[in-house]
């Protein structure tokens, strides 16, 4: 069990059953309702509701066994996000959503995956 004074500092990322080696400094958006505000003439504090997507933003380290083509092909798959704190988000029918960004010098790909809102395990 974590000490309940521990923040979260480390990520295990899984596409299915493949763990992916991350950079340090993954970032994941929950998705779920986001609310507008809906002002009347004589009122305030309405509002209208849409869903949003989840979003994992993560660095991968590109090693000689790393296939970018493969990682772009991605579409359909189950992400889970296990942070080092206990707290597991597992993003169902996960896809790549945007252009795989390769940088030199040890800095890695970025990879951005979305899919329906994040669930809490």
């Amino acid at each position: 069990m974590p000490n309940p004074n521990q923040v979260v500092g480390q990520a295990r990322i899984r596409v299915d059953a493949d763990t992916l080696e991350t950079k340090s400094g993954a970032t994941l958006e929950l998705g779920g309702p986001v609310r507008t505000a809906q002002r009347g003439d004589y009122q305030a504090g309405a509002f209208s509701e849409e869903e949003a997507e989840s979003k994992l933003t993560c660095t991968i380290l590109v090693k000689a066994n790393v296939r970018l083509t493969d990682l772009r092909a991605i579409d359909n798959a189950t992400i889970t996000f296990s942070a080092d704190t206990g707290q597991t988000f597992i993003i169902r029918n996960a896809y790549v959503a945007d252009v795989i960004s390769l940088t030199t010098g040890g800095d890695g790909a970025s990879v951005v995956f979305q899919g329906p809102r994040a669930e809490e395990l």
